[in-house]
């Protein structure tokens, strides 16, 4: 929505254009991995250059592919659809936490540690975005291979349930020191910011109950821990419990 705080939203002030600009979105390709159970992406020409004088296609694909942003009626009865979103809640100053050596449970006691041992957060007050960067980097052909995702027909469930500490997630204490520190909106490089085991989805409920956006399938593998300047932009789909979006990072240096 272009209103009264647009011009403070995209001021060269809050948007340091100058420093680096890092993609870290997962592309959207017949070949993305899904988890099982969503539509399969497919991109077709329906129309070409050398037929019809302009290339045209038709995609299909899921509102949680690739990069994507989860909107609170994802799972809560009455949420906000994802055009609905404050979208200046998706941009502004993010810390990147590191637990890509670390499998299982992220508690609220484990942010806490990793978090304060940050020194350059002793000098700014303004982040407001936190993003984990785990080991289940998206464009390793390995991790769609090992959990089966890559044609979205076999249960990664079955794979956690035999090694539960595999990958990292959120568990209930660690959504809610995220809400108790004033995030507006947390994102991962994984398929949920819960554990993939996890039908009852704590952390989703307690984030989204709290306007707290999910940004999940994110690629920073690439991306060091420290600070940045964090924009990310999911389609505006009408009265959608989601959607894929294209998400940046800008250095300060």
């Amino acid at each position: 929505m272009i209103g009264k705080g647009s011009e403070e939203m995209f001021s060269p002030e809050k948007i340091p254009v100058k420093g680096k600009v890092i993609d870290i979105t997962v592309s959207i390709s017949s070949f993305t991995p899904i988890f099982p159970g969503d539509p399969e992406p497919s991109i077709e020409k329906t129309l070409t250059l050398e037929k019809d004088g302009c290339a045209v296609s038709r995609l299909i694909f899921g509102s949680h592919t690739g990069t994507h942003v989860d909107a609170p009626s994802h799972v809560l009865k009455g949420g906000l659809p994802v055009d609905s979103l404050d979208i200046e809640s998706l941009m502004g100053e993010a810390v990147v936490l590191d637990f890509s050596r670390r499998g299982g449970a992220l508690t609220g006691s484990i942010l806490e540690d990793v978090y304060s041992k940050r020194k350059v957060l002793e000098s700014s007050s303004g982040v407001s975005i936190l993003l984990l960067k785990t080991k289940a980097p998206f464009q390793k052909e390995e991790y769609s291979e090992t959990l089966g995702f890559l044609a979205g027909k076999s249960d990664p469930r079955r794979e956690l349930e035999a090694s539960p500490e595999s990958f990292a997630y959120l568990d209930a204490s660690g959504a809610a020191w995220i809400v108790r520190n004033g995030f507006k909106t947390v994102g991962i490089d994984s398929f949920s910011v819960d554990s993939l085991s996890s039908e009852s989805l704590p952390a989703h409920h307690t984030l989204l109950s709290s306007n707290v956006n999910i940004v999940e399938c994110l690629d920073l593998s690439s991306v060091e821990a420290g600070m940045y300047f964090f924009l990310c932009l999911p389609l505006k789909i009408e009265g959608c419990d989601g959607a894929p979006s294209r998400a940046l990072l800008i250095s300060y240096s």
